[in-house]
C-alpha cells in the first residue's frame, strides 16, 4: 500500500493567498449561519416567545437524542435568491429515540412572502431524501401568525408525503389553515397542541409544546423503533396489581369490562398512549407495549361501534400495520357493529397481525376477525369459539409477551427480552 505525499508548501505565496480566501469566505458563511438562527429578527423572536411557543431548532433540540450529532441541511438556502437567510425552514438529520429521522421545521417569526422559491427547493429536497433513504419524516410546523398560509410550500411538496414508505408523523403548532389543513389526511400520525389547532382531526391532543414534542418521541418508539430492531434496555412493569384483574372481569360475563383497567395492568409503566381520543368513543384506540415490544391496542367501550369508531379502528390498524406492530384486540361482549362500519374494519382486522383476548361472551364480530392468538378470561367459556386456551387473568401479560415475542421476525428478537416464566393455558 502505497503513502500519499504532498507537494503543499505552507510558506508559499499561493498557500497563503488560498488559505486567506476560505477564510474569508468561511467568516461570510458563518455570518450567514448566523442569521439563518436569528429568524426574523429580536423583535419577532421576542414577540413569538412571548406566545409561549419555541423556535424551529428549540422544538428540534428537545425531540432529538441528547449527545448525538444533528446534520442542518441548507442551512444557508435563499441568500443567494433574495429571500431570508434559510428560507424560513429548518431541515436536519438527527436521531430521535435512536432512529435516524428527516427533520422539518419552519420558522414561523419569518415572513417569507412572494414565490418562496427556496423554501419550496428546500422542502421538496428533504422529503426527496427521506422517501429515498427510507427515514421517518418528522415535521414541525407552524403557520405565520400575521401571514398564515404564505410560506408558500406547494401542493406537489405535501403530495409525496401520502406516497412514502416509512412513516410521516407531523405535529402541528397552530391552527390548521390553508397551508397545514391536507396534512391530517397525507401524514401517519398527527399531533397538535391543546387550544391551538383543529383537535378533531389529529390524532392526539398535547397540553403544550414540549408535551408534544414528548409524544413524538413516543410515537417514533411506538411506530419505527420496531422496524429498525432495537428494544428498550430496561422493561417497565405495570404501576397497579396484577391481583387485582380477578376483580376486574365483572362476575356477569356479558357485563362489558373497562378495557383501560385491563391495560393498566398489563402494559409497561401501564402507558397507553391513546389514538384520536376526541374521536370515535365507542372504540379504544392507542399503542403501549407489553414486556417490551411495541402494540396497537383496540376495545370496546360501548354497545356499538359507530362509523366514526370504526373509522378510528381502521386507521390505527392500517398504521399498525405500515409499522409492523401487531394489534392487540380486547374482546368485550359489546362493541357490535353496526352495518354501515363493519365492513372495513373487518376487512382491516382480517389481514392484521393480531392477537386477542376475550373478556366475555359474545363479543363483537370484528373482535374475533382474522388469525393470530386468541385467548380467553373464564368468563369467556361459553363461548363456541376455538381458542387457544383459557388463562387466568393474572397471567395475561406474560402471555401476551410469549405470543409476542414468537410472532416478532427474527430480526426483531433481542436475547432475554421474553417473559420468564410459560403459562400453561
Amino acid at each position: 500500500m502505497a503513502t500519499l505525499d504532498t507537494a503543499l508548501d505552507p510558506r508559499a505565496p499561493s498557500f497563503l493567498d488560498n488559505r486567506s480566501t476560505a477564510q474569508a469566505a468561511l467568516r461570510a458563511l458563518e455570518q450567514a449561519h448566523g442569521q439563518a438562527r436569528d429568524g426574523g429578527g429580536e423583535k419577532e423572536v421576542t414577540r413569538h416567545h412571548a406566545r409561549g411557543k419555541l423556535l424551529p431548532r428549540e422544538r428540534i433540540e428537545l425531540l432529538v437524542d441528547s449527545d448525538t450529532a444533528l446534520l442542518e441541511l441548507a442551512a444557508t438556502a435563499g441568500r443567494e435568491a433574495g429571500e431570508p437567510v434559510g428560507a424560513g425552514l429548518v431541515t436536519a438529520l438527527g436521531v430521535v429515540d435512536g432512529i435516524e429521522c428527516m427533520l422539518i421545521a419552519n420558522d414561523p417569526t419569518v415572513y417569507v412572502g412572494g414565490p418562496a422559491q427556496a423554501g419550496r427547493a428546500k422542502f421538496a429536497r428533504a422529503v426527496e431524501l427521506a422517501d429515498r433513504h427510507l427515514l421517518p419524516l418528522v415535521l414541525l410546523l407552524e403557520s405565520t401568525p400575521e401571514e398564515p398560509g404564505r410560506f408558500g410550500v406547494p401542493d406537489p411538496c405535501f403530495a409525496r408525503l401520502g406516497r412514502m414508505a416509512a412513516p410521516v408523523l407531523c405535529a402541528v403548532f397552530g391552527p390548521l389553515d390553508a397551508w397545514l389543513g391536507p396534512l391530517p389526511d397525507l401524514a401517519d400520525h398527527t399531533i397538535t397542541v391543546r387550544g391551538r389547532g383543529d383537535a378533531a382531526r389529529m390524532d392526539m391532543v398535547a397540553e403544550d409544546e414540549r408535551d408534544a414534542l414528548r409524544m413524538v418521541r413516543q410515537t417514533v418508539r411506538r411506530l419505527v423503533t420496531y422496524q429498525h430492531g432495537a428494544q428498550p434496555s430496561a422493561v417497565e412493569p405495570p404501576r397497579y396489581e396484577v391481583e387485582e384483574l380477578l376483580a376486574v372481569a365483572s362476575a356477569d360475563p356479558a357485563a362489558v369490562t373497562e378495557p383501560r383497567e385491563v391495560l393498566a395492568r398489563v402494559l409497561d409503566g401501564s402507558d397507553l398512549d391513546e389514538f384520536r381520543p376526541q374521536r370515535g368513543g365507542a372504540l379504544l384506540a392507542g399503542f403501549g407495549a407489553v414486556h417490551g415490544h411495541p402494540v396497537a391496542v383496540l376495545a370496546a367501550t360501548g354497545p356499538a361501534i359507530d362509523p366514526d369508531s370504526a373509522d378510528k379502528g381502521v386507521e390505527l390498524v392500517r398504521l399498525a400495520g405500515k409499522a409492523g406492530v401487531p394489534v392487540l384486540v380486547l374482546a368485550n361482549p359489546a362493541g357490535h357493529t353496526l352495518p354501515d362500519s363493519s365492513a372495513l374494519l373487518l376487512r382491516a382486522l382480517a389481514q392484521a397481525d393480531r392477537i386477542t383476548l376475550v373478556l366475555g361472551t359474545s363479543p363483537g364480530s370484528w373482535a374475533l376477525a382474522g388469525p393470530g392468538f386468541r385467548f380467553s378470561w373464564p368468563v369467556g367459556e361459553g363461548s363456541t369459539e376455538p381458542y387457544d386456551g383459557v388463562i387466568d387473568p393474572r397471567d395475561t401479560r406474560t402471555v401476551l409477551g410469549i405470543c409476542l415475542s414468537v410472532s416478532a421476525s427474527p430480526a426483531r428478537k433481542a436475547p432475554g427480552n421474553a417473559p420468564e416464566r410459560e403459562v400453561a393455558s
